[in-house]
């Protein structure tokens, strides 16, 4: 293809990849007109200091070029997701100044269903200016404005239809204008090639009298970056670029260099929920220029970048390693932590590695110190033990804090319930008041007009008849009367009752002052959230590596913030020591010792229930009654104590669960010793007690059966060979490897008789509400399915005698079918079995079909 044909072709492809451009609102209504006037001369010295990006105010997915003239974003192995974000080191806090972005390159991305599932642009852009300290993904917060490829202007994170699209190759022009004397003072617009796309819109009250710095946040796309002293495309107007702000007008924040030329990378380490993360948060808030590298981090750039975090459940959430479950196949997969383990070593500028679990393990330590080699300055901090009066005090702010807003939100509800019910008492009493002036008024009227026409009556009348008339009058008024007062008596009953004044809780005009308690007054750290640092099933299986770091390792130094070296070791021998006895052990797997120690007792106990049932039966009796047994713990043989009667013999259901529960707690508690083999940890913790139950015997304690609630009330039933200690562990009464399993019997029946006597004694406080299991239903026979239809009766036996199994039949050639394995003696198929005498089919049984079919006929 000719040079001149491929470069038509190559702008073909762009305007087709380029809709056309919608000339600015702006424009269209004052084409002649500018709103900005040219910059008056200004002998001002400029700056000297070069306009860039700091390592530090840059995403780690920036990658700039060309002196900071050309930014483009890492788009592989995760990072493709992630928005970009670059501030410039130089703000401007008075004056009017300009810089320019244009969008040479944009990077289609694989995965591209996904990102359509999720509604996530791949490609997008937003410049404005933001200051100092902000997040560096525009729109994340409200500490800056930008405008968007969308068309829209967003101070803050509101979004409003102020700007104009703008896409590749246009330059895109942004001034800011903080010039008191200006007309548009505090305000900022948007220009696209040289033409303004938008009104100078206002500035957040926020941002108003604060130094802005020139910011850009882009996905998947290389752009490049004008600060000046040139405009690529001019203005309808002059106007200085930010490379030539007067020296008064900015701030030039400037990147420290380390002393030594190397930069830092802390790790702190300390035990998880005791403040970790916390003491993280206030060393990022006195050094802003360390970046936290940890996955908590990720996800928050994530959901920075539009996606949602995903919902932290199930046994394996935690803090320190959240769950990554965003069905992006390069996120869920841990390629965006490798890529960021890959570029920070790359990267200058000071970090904090935050990994709660690896900085306490000695072999992850070194992995991550030798993943930064030798350029950069590594640095541990122990935060163990006791903190510091002034961490302390946070931690109390924030619980009085959190407390003081929980008391103002049931304040506010109760607050609003209360004038609801005075509204509606109000109301309620000004219709009643209505009614009764409504009622007060008719009655009036009413009365005027029998007046009048009493009057007209009376002149009309006979004089003869006065003196009658009168007395008959007299008569009717004091009927009247007392009909009239019935009638009020009836409607004063029948009005509605005024509402009566009730007495109502004096809530105030503002919240009650909350206060610390006694136990919130001595807290050390946070109370846990909703998740731990570390999840329990990885807590159980590395507690016992974590260590205090040392030089060895490759630290250049060691910090010891809240207590001393030998302090914060302590804490950490009596923290594994505690943290071994709560703890649980999820890979615990029963032993061969337990196996057979189990199985010996199922067989012995089912020996027992045997000779129950066949004492009970009638077996050994005699007629003559044995002594009754004085001492329980002295019968030599449990099997009979005299007359061939056994000690268990009066067992009721309940005693045998009793007895088997004795054993199971007995064995069990004497195999989770042997089975962990660790003299720090020799009993079980309650709080476990079930899980431990169910990897031993496959099955959880069943409390229902006795109709308790907890645990420590099923233990109170057997207290005899088991109980919890003060400290919450499970604690065996009797001898581990007991001589005779004997005792379980003896111990049953010591407990059934105490209980029988205080029930004889009328304390009913001592019988058991045992549950028997129902038993399992027996299985339902399934008969064997009979066909539609008898065959012929020579096709039916042809098939029998092929079937049955004789001597031509086994003999020739059928292996593996002879001596009648299922097939000879008419099993199921000979000797008319579901087929012949007319069994559901003959005989008209399918009534409404004619005759059926008669035997085995058709």
């Amino acid at each position: 293809m000719a040079p001149k044909e491929a470069v038509e072709a190559e702008e073909k492809k762009r305007k087709a990849e380029n809709p056309a451009e919608e000339e600015p609102a702006a424009k269209k209504e004052a084409k002649d007109e500018e709103l900005e006037k040219d910059a008056p001369a200004d002998k001002r010295k400029e700056m000297k200091e070069t306009v860039g990006f700091n390592a530090s105010d840059s995403t780690l997915n920036v990658v700039p070029t060309f002196g900071g003239k050309m930014l483009t974003t890492v788009n592989e192995g995760g990072m493709q997701y992630l928005i970009a974000g670059a501030r410039a080191n130089v703000g401007v806090k008075s004056g009017r100044y300009m810089f320019e972005v244009k969008i040479v390159e944009m990077f289609n991305c694989a995965e591209a269903s996904q990102w359509r599932t999720k509604g996530i642009k791949q490609q997008l852009m937003r410049v404005g200016f933001s200051v100092a300290g902000s997040s560096l993904i525009l729109g994340d917060n409200d500490d800056g404005v930008h405008f968007a490829d969308d068309g829209t202007y967003c101070p803050g994170k509101q979004r409003l239809r102020q700007g104009a699209k703008f896409h590749r190759d246009q330059t895109i022009g942004i001034l800011l204008n903080l010039d008191a004397k200006s007309e548009n003072a505090n305000t900022v617009s948007l220009f696209l090639n040289g033409t303004r796309a938008s009104k100078p819109q206002a500035l957040p009250d926020n941002l108003t009298g604060k130094t802005l710095f020139p910011h850009i946040s882009f996905r998947n796309m290389s752009v490049q970056v004008n600060m000046g002293s040139q405009p690529m495309k001019p203005l309808p107007f002059s106007c200085r670029m930010v490379q030539g702000a007067a020296a008064d007008d900015v701030v030039v924040a400037a990147e420290k260099a380390p002393k030594d030329g190397k930069y830092d990378v802390v790790m702190p380490v300390g035990f998880p929920d005791e403040g970790t993360f916390d003491w993280l948060s206030g060393f990022l808030e006195q050094n802003p220029s360390y970046v936290e590298l940890s996955d908590r981090k990720l996800q928050d750039w994530a959901a920075s970048s539009g996606f949602f975090k995903p919902k932290q459940q199930g046994h394996w959430a935690s803090n320190d390693k959240p769950i990554f479950a965003y069905h992006m196949p390069s996120m869920d997969d841990m390629s965006l932590q490798r890529m960021v383990n890959s570029l920070a070593p790359l990267t200058p500028r000071n970090y904090v590695v935050m990994e709660v679990k690896s900085n306490l393990i000695p072999a992850e330590r070194v992995k991550v110190l030798k993943r930064f080699g030798s350029k950069f300055k590594k640095t541990a901090i122990v935060v163990m033990g006791e903190p510091k009066e002034d961490y302390k005090k946070k931690v109390r702010a924030t619980v009085l804090k959190t407390k003081q807003t929980q008391a103002d939100a049931v304040w506010k509800l109760k607050k609003t319930a209360q004038e609801a019910r005075k509204a509606m008492i109000a109301r309620t009493k000004e219709l009643a008041e209505k009614k009764k002036a409504e009622e007060e008024e008719k009655k009036a009227l009413e009365a005027a007009k029998k007046t009048e026409e009493e009057g007209e009556k009376k002149e009309e009348g006979d004089a003869e008849k006065k003196e009658e008339d009168k007395k008959e009058k007299e008569k009717q008024e004091e009927e009247k009367k007392d009909g009239e007062k019935v009638e009020e008596e009836k409607k004063a009953d029948d009005a509605p009752a005024e509402p009566k004044e009730e007495e109502m809780e004096d809530l105030g005009e503002e919240p009650p002052k909350v206060e610390l308690d006694e136990e919130e007054e001595k807290l050390w750290f946070m109370p846990k959230g909703s998740f731990p640092d570390i999840a329990p099933a990885v807590m159980s299986k590395a507690y016992a590596s974590f260590s205090i770091p040392e030089e060895a390792e490759g630290f250049d130094d060691i910090k010891f913030d809240w207590q001393p070296e030998s302090g914060s070791k302590e804490y950490l021998r009596k923290w594994i020591l505690q943290t071994k006895l709560t703890s649980r052990i999820d890979d615990l797997v029963p032993s061969a010792y337990f196996r057979e120690k189990w199985a010996a007792w199922t067989k012995l106990c089912q020996d027992w229930q045997s000779k129950q049932k066949f004492f009970q039966s009638g077996g050994d009796k005699t007629e003559k009654e044995h002594a009754p047994v004085s001492d329980i713990f002295a019968v030599e043989d449990v099997n009979d104590v005299g007359k061939g009667e056994p000690l268990y013999s009066n067992f009721a259901p309940e005693d045998w669960a009793l007895m088997q529960l004795r054993a199971e707690l007995h064995h069990l508690q004497g195999a989770f010793k042997k089975d962990v083999n660790d003299p720090d940890r020799t009993s079980i913790p309650e709080k476990h007690l079930d899980f431990y139950y169910k990897i031993y015997f496959n099955k959880h304690l069943d409390l229902k059966q006795f109709s308790l609630e907890t645990n420590e009330d099923l233990i109170k039933l057997v207290k005899d060979t088991v109980k919890i200690s003060e400290d919450g562990l499970l604690i065996s009464q009797i001898a581990e490897d007991v001589e005779s399993m004997d005792i379980m019997v003896k111990l049953t029946e010591n407990s059934r008789k105490e209980r029988q006597r205080r029930l004889d004694a009328g304390d009913e406080t001592a019988r058991i509400k045992f549950v028997q299991a129902a038993p399992p239903p027996a299985p339902i026979p399934v008969p064997s399915a009979a066909p539609m239809y008898a065959a012929p009766p020579a096709q039916a036996q042809q098939w029998q005698d092929h079937h049955r199994g004789d001597k031509g039949g086994d003999k020739g050639g059928r292996k593996g079918y002879g001596k009648d394995k299922g097939y000879g003696k008419d099993k199921g198929y000979g000797k008319d079995k579901g087929y012949g005498k007319d069994r559901g089919y003959g005989k008209d049984n399918f009534k409404g079909g004619g005759k059926g079919f008669k035997g085995s006929k058709w």
